[in-house]
């Protein structure tokens, strides 16, 4: 697995959590990168949730490739050229729960998460706690820190 990220901490987590290379995209062209770790072929599949990447994304997909993004945090309007995915075969999945959170099945699978999330099945990267009370200061570390990982509040 590739990720990208910028700052010596943010990496250093990334492979702790199982990437094989991070790049830092303040100190690299990740298009150029993703290409060179791939020996020119280009990624298979991108996550995307930052949004205003989606370029960048969709240029470093392999022929065939998948992105999927997943909302906006970059802000802005999400404007890409979709001439070359088209001729190269590429998926572009959308993912924006708004819309279907109460469908029956996607609200199961969310309480099913959450369940294994609560039994510790699965590991949930947690940033930073803030008690309950210091609930502003939670939402303005959420906003302004870019976390790596949850910001959670507890009663």
């Amino acid at each position: 697995m590739i990720a990208v990220a910028s700052g010596s901490e943010r990496q250093a987590r990334l492979t702790e959590l199982g990437a094989a290379f991070v790049i830092d995209r303040l100190q690299k062209d990740v298009v150029e990168e993703a290409r060179r770790l791939t020996k020119g072929k280009g990624v298979d599949l991108v996550i995307d949730p930052v949004g205003s990447t989606l370029q960048a994304s969709l240029s470093a997909l392999a022929p065939e490739g998948r992105l999927v993004f997943l909302g906006n945090a970059g802000g802005g309007e999400l404007i890409v050229d979709l001439w070359l995915p088209m001729q190269n075969n590429q998926t572009l999945h959308g993912v924006f729960m708004g819309s279907i959170f109460e469908r029956p099945s996607v609200h199961g699978t969310v309480d099913d998460l959450l369940a294994a999330a609560a039994a510790g099945s699965i590991d949930v990267v947690i940033n930073r706690s803030f008690a309950l009370q210091d609930a502003a200061n939670a939402h303005h570390f959420a906003e302004t820190a870019k976390p790596l990982g949850r910001v959670v509040m507890i009663p």
